[in-house]
């Protein structure tokens, strides 16, 4: 049912403040005198400010970035310059010496592993006055695989650029499985839906989302082109009613559903085809480089999580009290030099995006993992196997490319594969999206993840042994996950629906629709700044110099494939201990 409201005269939009249309005389005001030449204007100060704020396309972006990640996978490695680095089990003096943990200086915002230059002040006596020749420079710091320095410590493991969402791929291919092995129908792709594992209940079916459904028992349920009555949502788990769908077997009209099939959530049986959602990718691009930032350590910061590091009394290199660090709770700080104008750019829906984002990118410049990463989602996360949808090659982002370096260690040449930066208008794969055509709404289904595996030959910790971990494979490893793309909103769109049978198509905004059936427009408006609505809605950004300071603090978690168990249905019962990441 659309929500309808018969706005005030005094109001711009619903639930806006008043407007006093009433001129009154009073000894306290907010306006002044500007003269310019012979004209004398009466200039409300407020009001001016009010103005220039909601007409400036104008918004600096800056944020903290805070690093939430446990070290959690001990392997060994033949490579020399990575062997000396490893975090050992032992102590140095006993054990393996070449297993251990990556160093966490692969993972960081900001690497510590530097060459510095340092001046070296000459020793000058009576002596050697003669023979002096000025002050000398010396390298320090670690030469050991990549010489990197403090200028590049920001832009070697990860790159931050701003994006937003210029288009939607209904055909992403997107594979399920279940245990045991039972998939998604062959060649299943984002516009077929939310996949629905089906449980024979005897008289229904429960239909059991990885991801919440979204579906109201009112609504109906989409399967196999045809709408059905919903019997009942969720079962005696604690709220299971976002995962779980009951299905009476009669409306099915004594079709048999098994194995994995894909829903999708319709609002009208009256009107299937109008009603029903669709379903798609995101599709991002780049709106800078990675020069367009600056990163720098957070200062004050009190992370709850403790450091993990000790001296080695010896390490593989017989280096005698090495330090070495397994995790480190990192907060940093970003900030983009320019400010981001947000004029002349579309997005998937057809309008001026009311948010951007910052995509956080692994480029891997160590090249000690497999590159680009793959693309997956939440319902791609098992507590105890590896999904086939990372298998082979056909989930990679396709918009990262890589390039490849060798070292050689004696006979041996060891092959790397690294992260180049992007440019501009690099477009990357987004979240998994519906989108209601009634309330003009998307709702996100699963963010986008990233995957990154070690190739064996770097690094082996069994993340291609199926005995260690179901599903591993040599083109289907174990590995990590992070979320690359993270909203910041810029500006506010109104949780109701406005509607006009106007001809007058100039005046309507650009998020308008028109519906051929009602024939009518429909749109949402677009708060003020400054503007907060009673449900929390609406942006309130600091605004000086013609410009809107808008900060994101983010927490960025980066989890391991196989100790990561939060996993099955997103569904917590009473008392279930939480994980670890």
């Amino acid at each position: 049912m659309e929500k309808r409201q018969i706005i005030l005269p005094e109001k711009e939009y619903a639930k806006a403040p008043e407007k006093d249309l009433v001129t009154k005389i009073g000894l306290n005001t907010s306006e002044e005198l500007l003269r310019e030449g012979d004209k004398t204007i009466l200039l409300d100060v407020q009001e001016l400010f009010g103005e220039e704020r909601n007409e400036s396309p104008k918004y600096k972006i800056y944020g903290k970035l805070k690093m939430i990640f446990r070290n959690l996978y001990s392997g060994t490695t033949g490579y020399a310059k990575l062997q000396k680095s490893l975090y050992l089990n032992g102590d140095g003096a006993t054990g393996a010496q070449n297993e251990g943990y990556l160093p966490y200086d692969e993972f960081a915002f900001l690497r510590r592993d530097l060459l510095r230059e340092v001046i070296t002040e000459p020793d000058v006596n009576a002596g050697t006055m003669g023979t002096y020749s000025g002050y000398g420079v010396s390298v320090t710091g670690n030469n050991n695989h990549a010489s990197i320095s403090t200028m590049d410590a920001p832009y070697h493991n990860w790159n931050l650029y701003l994006s937003y969402v210029y288009g939607s791929d209904p055909e992403y291919p997107i594979a399920y499985t279940l245990t045991g092995g039972v998939k998604t129908p062959s060649g299943n792709k984002a516009k077929h839906g939310i996949p629905a594992r089906v449980t024979d209940k005897g008289s229904y079916y429960k239909l059991t989302t990885p991801v919440p459904h979204g579906i109201e028992q009112k609504e109906f349920v989409v399967i196999n082109g045809t709408a059905h009555s919903i019997k009942s949502i969720g079962d005696e788990v604690y709220e299971s009613e976002k995962y779980v769908i009951n299905v009476d077997k009669t409306e099915l009209s004594g079709t048999t559903i098994s194995g994995v099939i894909m829903i999708k959530r319709c609002l009208s049986d009256n009107d299937v085809t109008g009603t029903t959602c669709s379903y798609y990718v995101h599709k991002h691009k780049t709106l800078t480089d990675n020069s367009a930032y600056i990163m720098d350590k957070a200062g004050f910061e009190t992370p709850i999580f403790e450091d993990e590091k000790k001296l080695l009394f010896e390490n593989s290199a017989q280096e005698n009290d090495v330090l070495v660090e397994k995790n480190r709770m990192e907060s940093v700080i970003f900030d983009f030099r320019e400010p981001f104008i947000l004029t002349g750019i579309t997005n998937n829906l057809d309008f001026t995006p009311s948010e951007v984002y910052l995509s956080v990118v692994f480029k891997n410049g160590s090249g000690y993992f497999e590159y680009p990463p793959k693309v997956g989602y939440k319902f791609h996360l098992h507590n105890s196997w590896v999904d086939e949808h990372f298998s082979g090659s056909t989930s990679n982002e396709t918009g990262m490319s890589g390039q490849t370096f060798t070292r050689t260690q004696g006979s041996d040449t060891y092959t790397f594969s690294s992260g180049t930066t992007l440019p501009k208008g690099t477009v990357l794969i987004g979240a998994f999206v519906e989108y209601d055509p009634v309330n003009l709404k998307e709702r996100i289904i699963s963010e986008s993840l990233h995957k990154i595996t070690n190739p064996v030959s770097i690094f082996d910790f069994n993340q291609d042994d199926s005995v260690y971990y179901v599903g591993n494979s040599a083109q289907n490893k174990m590995g990590l996950y992070y979320q690359p793309h993270y909203r910041i909103k810029l500006r506010q769109l109104s949780p109701y629906i406005e509607t006009s049978n106007t001809d007058n198509i100039y005046d309507l905004p650009d998020n308008v629709q028109y519906f051929p059936k009602e024939g009518i427009w429909k749109w949402r408006d677009v708060y003020d700044h400054g503007y907060i609505d009673d449900e929390g809605n609406g942006t309130n950004f600091p605004f000086v110099n013609g410009q809107h300071y808008v900060m994101q603090d983010i927490n960025f978690y980066m989890r391991n494939e196989k100790e990561y168990l939060n996993k099955t249905n997103g569904i917590r019962a009473f008392g279930k201990k939480k994980t670890i990441c």
